[in-house]
């Protein structure tokens, strides 16, 4: 085989390998947060709040009901330091206990 065909031919080769790698390496994806927001969530009693977790947009966005507008933004408080790298999107409802 030909020099120049031979280093082409690894040279495509390496770069199908680099990015093969890179692909199942998750690279640009966001850590699994999903399981520490809900134990932080549970441990301040919140287990009505469910979290649905984008890791490739690093959002996170939190649903459910709440009694006042102070546990709706301490959930968000919550999961904000739970997972500091990610974007909250807080879609809590309020609705005072007998409405």
């Amino acid at each position: 085989m030909e020099p120049a065909r031979s280093r082409w031919i690894t040279y495509l080769l390496h770069g199908a390998l680099l990015s093969a790698s890179l692909l199942f390496a998750g690279c640009g994806s966001h850590p699994d947060d999903k399981a520490a927001v809900y134990a932080a969530l549970n441990k301040s009693d919140l287990r009505s709040i469910t979290v649905k977790q984008d890791r490739h947009s690093g959002e996170l966005t939190l649903n459910g009901i709440v009694t006042s507008p102070a546990r709706k933004s301490q959930a968000e408080d919550i999961a904000r330091q739970a997972a500091p790298e990610y974007t909250i999107t807080n879609q809590i409802q309020v609705k005072p206990i007998g409405q």
